[in-house]
């Protein structure tokens, strides 16, 4: 377990992404307006990204912890699973286990449940497992004592699904566009090979995304999450 940031502890949100760039790109502005009211959140990274197009998995490491400091976040680590060829076995959900066990969060944010890029699933599943998986006091083989999360819940990505709920994250976009902007061989690079994320279109993806999810609830900028299960609303009027 590479501690990239910080030093892992407990938190309130603990934010996972099979890659290193994930988190920030569907979840930041999320992770700052709930900072800024007061709550702690640590992000865990599966792979270093190593099958990117650009970049090395020592660059990408570097970018990431950038990207942390940026967010303020109190911790973020790398598993250095294998990109694009993890696998969902028990190896693989004890260790995201052992991250939940340590850090305690209330909430775990993960993977969307469906994407163009496979990992993007396959991580959410592992994620999925090891929220439950990390609740069972049989399990001693890892560090920490039986701790379950509250919540479970996935940001969406690339492809447009339908959003359980939406955050609003206007007054925080500025610093989403900062911690994405951390990952410098990743996206809006005008001195090489456009991909499907670095040509300056992308800028216009994301921000219509944002867009269609803040229609719905009255926000300039949202992103957007999908549950399994049934959310429990203790308060009507506080909806939007």
């Amino acid at each position: 377990m590479n501690t990239v940031y910080g030093k892992i502890q407990q938190v309130d949100i603990l934010a996972i992404g099979i890659h290193p760039d994930d988190v920030e790109l569907s979840a930041s502005g999320t992770i700052l307006s709930h900072i800024d009211r007061g709550y702690t959140v640590g992000i865990c990274d599966l792979t270093q990204g190593e099958l990117g197009s650009f970049g090395t998995p020592e660059i990408r490491i570097a970018e990431s912890q950038i990207a942390a400091e940026i967010l303020n976040v109190r911790f973020r680590i790398n598993l250095k699973m294998a990109d694009g060829f993890s696998i969902i076995d028990r190896t693989h959900i004890l260790r995201i286990a052992e991250v939940i066990r340590l850090c305690r969060p209330k909430v775990i944010l993960a993977n969307a449940l469906d994407d163009r890029h496979p990992d993007h699933p396959r991580g959410s599943k592992m994620v999925r497992e090891a929220f439950f998986f990390s609740g069972l006091r049989s399990i001693t083989s890892i560090q920490g004592e039986a701790f379950r999360a509250d919540a479970l819940y996935y940001y969406i990505q690339d492809i447009q699904l339908t959003p359980d709920f939406c955050v609003d994250v206007t007054s925080f976009i500025e610093g989403k566009w900062n911690s994405i902007r951390a990952f410098k061989t990743q996206f809006f690079r005008v001195d090489q090979d456009a991909t499907p994320i670095s040509s300056l279109s992308f800028v216009d993806f994301m921000e219509g995304k944002m867009r269609v999810f803040g229609r719905p609830i009255g926000a300039k900028y949202a992103e957007g999450f999908n549950v399994h299960r049934t959310i429990g609303v203790p308060d009507l009027v506080q909806l939007l």
